[in-house]
């Protein structure tokens, strides 16, 4: 996906999710001779976005060159120098303590690489590796702004730099049978009298009903 030779040529069901093995194996052909920027090791096969930059390095190590990866469209990466950048709102407010939104710890609130914020609200303040598990977590459908719940321009911000964000539903929304405990119905009276003969459990379609007013109409606090 982050590779600069590589292209999505064939249909979703071709090659491996379009992108063709003919054309994997000249991109790996062509990053045999790449020396990566960060481990100076051959095989790298993502640059740096812009022309003149000739930076190229490995996944993993452009993570720890801090390169940015926007993953959407033609998923460009840009090395340090290059990547882009947040600017800050002049209302921002710097008197209140201020801590990352997500995992409530204290951040210093000078934009980074390791800091980003929310571009609709000028009170959140995330580490980069919190609002990453959050996208991971919350998915394409629920990821939006702790503080301000903005979801359109969050997501749009993050994108840009560089929080990937699965393009499925939440986490919590894919647990099998998660909200089963919502379908179940409660049948014990829990009356200080029970009226019923045949015992609290004891419940029928229009029963429980009945027996719920009848308890109330004797006066018979619950």
């Amino acid at each position: 996906l982050t590779s600069c030779g590589v292209y999505q040529r064939g249909e979703e069901n071709e090659g491996v999710f379009g992108f063709l093995l003919d054309d994997i194996n000249q991109e790996i052909r062509r990053a045999a001779r790449l020396t990566c920027f960060g481990c100076k090791k051959k095989g790298a096969c993502i640059g740096c976005n812009v022309r003149s930059c000739r930076k190229v390095v490995h996944f993993p190590c452009g993570r720890k060159q801090k390169f940015i990866t926007q993953f959407t469209e033609m998923f460009p990466s840009y090395c340090q120098d290059h990547s882009p950048t947040q600017t800050l709102c002049v209302d921002s407010d710097f008197s209140l303590p201020q801590s990352c939104s997500i995992c409530l710890d204290s951040i210093d609130p000078v934009l980074s690489y390791s800091v980003l914020k929310c571009p609709s609200c000028h009170a959140s303040w995330f580490h980069r590796d919190c609002v990453q598990r959050q996208a991971h977590s919350a998915g394409l459908f629920f990821f939006r702004c702790t503080l301000c719940n903005n979801k359109e321009n969050f997501q749009k911000e993050m994108l840009r730099m560089g929080v990937y964000i699965p393009e499925r539903d939440a986490s919590w929304e894919l647990e099998p049978n998660a909200y089963s405990e919502l379908l179940e119905v409660y049948n014990r009276c829990d009356s200080a009298i029970c009226l019923c003969n045949n015992g609290r459990t004891h419940s029928v379609k229009k029963g429980y009903i009945m027996l719920s007013f009848l308890c109330k109409r004797k006066n018979i606090i619950y």
